[in-house]
């Protein structure tokens, strides 16, 4: 088991790395030049014995190399009767080693007749475009005709659209001329109006602004108090008796102490 685990350990790394396996048998001047193709698919095989000689492919270590293989594995242990662990966990479970090659390698007249099929689809093919392609040339051959009479076509074509281009851009010049005009026109009455709109909205906000001033409030007889901190008393419950508080009226402001607190009900 351990000998059938290295080997195949072996060609997972070869698998993996993209290295391609070399003959070892070739004599050393031969070896790098005799390379095998890329690795596909793993045979695992061994000819017919008794039970004792192919108990190595019961191995439950070998078993778990072989659940991991990177590509596929066909097992072929013994005669068509005999199982091992080794077939169970395999891709493939061929009956003997002959059929397991069998099994990896195409016949060889399959593959000549698919490339006959492949060659007869290919001549089919480039015979349909090349007469697809004569057609093609043949209808544009009558619909170029004479290169002199389609260039004076396009000479005619182009003059006309000169024509058209210049009488357009004429007609844009004058219609942006006389917009410009009225908009100059009527550029100093909407000045004068926007200037009347502000001005009024000026004036309004400027009596709101007034019937905020606190002074009008405290010419009325009012006052605001503060206490040392400068913080605004509004109510009883913020002062106490001795309390320094300063009362500011209309035309200054007055230290007052409190000498006495009497909140009304609100």
């Amino acid at each position: 088991p351990g000998e059938l685990v290295e080997a195949l350990l072996k060609l997972y790394q070869l698998t993996q790395t993209g290295v391609r396996l070399e003959v070892n048998l070739m004599p050393k001047s031969r070896r790098a030049k005799t390379p095998l193709s890329p690795i596909d698919v793993i045979l695992l095989v061994r000819g017919g014995g008794s039970m004792e000689d192919l108990w190595a492919f019961n191995d439950e270590a070998l078993a778990r190399v072989i659940a991991n293989s990177p590509v596929p594995i066909v097992s072929g242990v013994g005669h068509e009767t005999d199982f091992t662990l080794a077939d169970f966990v395999a891709d493939v479970r061929a009956p003997t080693p002959t059929a397991a090659a069998e099994i990896v390698a195409a016949p060889r007249q399959k593959e000549l007749d698919a490339l006959a099929q492949i060659e007869r689809h290919i001549t089919v093919a480039l015979e349909r475009q090349l007469q697809q392609d004569a057609q093609r040339l043949d209808t544009l051959t009558q619909r170029l005709g004479r290169p002199s009479h389609r260039l004076m076509l396009h000479r005619m074509r182009l003059a006309s659209t000169a024509q058209a281009l210049q009488t357009a851009c004429t007609h844009a010049l004058h219609t942006q001329a006389q917009r410009l005009q009225r908009m100059t026109d009527q550029l100093p009455l909407a000045l004068q109006a926007g200037m009347q709109v502000h001005r009024q909205r000026l004036d309004r906000d400027a009596l709101r602004l007034s019937l905020l001033d606190p002074g009008l409030v405290l010419a009325r007889g009012y006052a605001w108090l503060n206490d040392a901190q400068g913080h605004t008393v509004s109510c009883c419950l913020q002062t106490g008796v001795g309390q320094e508080l300063t009362a500011t009226l209309r035309d200054g402001t007055v230290a007052m102490i409190v000498q006495g607190v009497s909140p009304g009900r609100n």
